[in-house]
């Protein structure tokens, strides 16, 4: 039972690290026994690369399908930025991006499913980075191409660093800024997104998990992309989507968080390239 231990070693000191270490095992599909045999790894991803693509070759050499920019180190472990680029032959072509962050409590930090002719060109999030890694981005086309790019980034205690002093809000408050052609919208989404390493600067207690699970963006009633996330999200996560064409609009946005709290707003268009605030001042919200 190696691969449990592994898993367990790495919460085994924290608060909340039991919790956490049986939703990494549910996130891997409650298939971590088949892994019983398998050495120790320094990183998630000699386990998750069989876990999630078998035995499938994966390219690494073609940077004309997919790039991937991080910094080498980071001044802000719980708020590090990450850009992925992807070719024009790539552009309405994906199926499937993947971020792993191999040393972190939670190694996947999102996975995005883009509907069929979505035209994505690019997308920004900003992640918790718990100490020197590998980040990793894993793209799939509808053909069945996959390509990965990696780069190493050092930081230190990303996923337990404090939670910042909020400066006003609602949790679930969505904000969204744009870009004057309307091609790119960055959402904004106020939320803890508490990993369940962290302590309360004040009272000295651990800070239960709570975060953002499943982000939907959505036009004219049609899905364009799923967003599956987790505790490797930084704080108040942000995401950023550009596309070589103007973006749909009303463009919706889902978020549930793990307290099955919902939250909804809609972009309706770049009449300014400022910043516009979600509909409801007060976000739907239902538990």
């Amino acid at each position: 039972m190696q691969h449990i231990a592994f898993i367990r070693r790495r919460h085994a000191n924290h608060p909340w690290g039991a919790a956490l270490s049986l939703l990494w095992l549910a996130a891997l599909g409650g298939s971590a026994l088949a892994f019983a045999d398998a050495p120790p790894a320094s990183g998630a991803w000699d386990y998750l690369r069989p876990q999630f693509y078998a035995d499938r070759e994966i390219g690494i050499g073609d940077a004309a399908f997919l790039n991937l920019e991080v910094p080498a180190s980071t001044p802000d472990p719980a708020a590090t930025p990450l850009t992925v680029r992807f070719g024009d032959r790539t552009i309405g072509q994906l199926k499937q991006l993947r971020v792993i962050i191999d040393n972190n409590p939670s190694p996947v930090v999102s996975t995005f499913e883009f509907a069929a002719g979505v035209r994505v060109a690019e997308i920004d999030l900003r992640v918790r980075i718990d100490r020197l890694t590998s980040v990793r981005a894993i793209a799939e086309t509808t053909d069945g191409r996959l390509e990965m790019r990696s780069g190493w980034v050092d930081a230190s205690g990303g996923c337990s660093a404090a939670p910042a002093a909020a400066a006003g809000g609602t949790i679930g408050d969505i904000r969204f800024r744009n870009t004057p052609d309307g091609k790119a919208l960055q959402v904004g989404i106020r939320h803890p997104n508490n990993s369940g390493f962290q302590i309360d600067p004040l009272s000295g207690n651990p800070i239960p998990p709570h975060y953002v699970t499943h982000i939907r963006f959505s036009a004219d009633g049609r899905t364009l992309v799923d967003v599956d996330a987790g505790i490797s999200l930084s704080e108040n996560p942000t995401i950023r989507i550009a596309s070589d064409t103007a973006l749909p609009e009303p463009v919706t946005v889902e978020v549930i968080d793990s307290k099955d709290a919902h939250f909804s707003a809609s972009w309706r268009g770049p009449t300014t390239g400022g910043e516009t605030i979600s509909d409801a001042a007060s976000p739907t919200a239902s538990r």
